[in-house]
């Protein structure tokens, strides 16, 4: 007959399994790859629509002049060339997480004489000073399962602006369609977090209209252009 052990007499040492976390303990982001899908997003709204706070409902002005537009036109031609780029991770449920990507200019500089590769920039322009969130995504009501009173967003919907102590601004969109579940308030506390983790400092997480996983996306790419 083999005597009962008591479990207060069972001792495990977990030692030799510690090595098997200490990456993602030391690199928290690690876990994206494992869990997430990663893509990009550009802004492609027209001119008019790009540069100011858009709200699911709102349509372009039939009325806007041409010097109006030739102005919008001009504005776009810069934010394409500045290639702000955000990342869009998607969750094997569909939710969406965006945020200021790693080759978003506000964290490059360019290359160096010494170096043909962007670095990230730590210059005291780049700080960013505060991180403004959208009326309408401060004021929306994110509540109930399906979310049905939440704001319901574009892929060019303003969230946020980010002011860096330079003088610069950079506007984070939706990037995808749907609806706003959350968005990162603790940003408007610790701004900085932008640039020290930007994968973990996310700006907005949106429910998408649909499964269909090509129709989410379709604003998006798998990789930087």
């Amino acid at each position: 007959m083999v005597a009962a052990v008591s479990p207060l007499e069972i001792s495990y040492d977990l030692s030799k399994y510690a090595q098997l976390d200490s990456e993602w303990r030391t690199r928290p982001d690690l876990y994206l790859d494992k869990y997430f899908t990663t893509h990009f997003y550009a802004s492609t709204a027209a001119p008019k629509r790009k540069h100011g706070e858009i709200e699911a409902n709102q349509t372009a002005d039939p009325g806007e002049s041409a010097a109006a537009a030739a102005a919008a036109a001009a504005a776009t031609d810069g934010f394409a060339a500045a290639k702000e780029w955000q990342y869009v991770l998607m969750s094997p449920n569909k939710l969406c997480v965006t945020g200021i990507s790693r080759h978003h200019p506000l964290l490059l500089r360019q290359p160096s004489p010494s170096s043909s590769e962007q670095e990230p920039d730590t210059t005291a322009a780049a700080a960013v000073a505060r991180v403004v969130y959208a009326d309408a995504v401060r004021n929306s009501v994110i509540k109930g399962k399906g979310k049905k009173q939440s704001l319901r967003v574009m892929p060019e919907t303003k969230i946020c602006t980010v002011h860096t102590r330079g003088g610069s601004e950079y506007v984070v969109r939706a990037a995808v369609r749907g609806v706003l579940v959350e968005w990162n308030s603790r940003l408007e506390d610790a701004p900085q977090l932008v640039l020290s983790h930007p994968e973990l400092a996310f700006v907005a997480i949106v429910k998408p209209a649909t499964d269909d996983h090509a129709k989410i996306l379709s604003e998006c790419v798998d990789a930087v252009l």
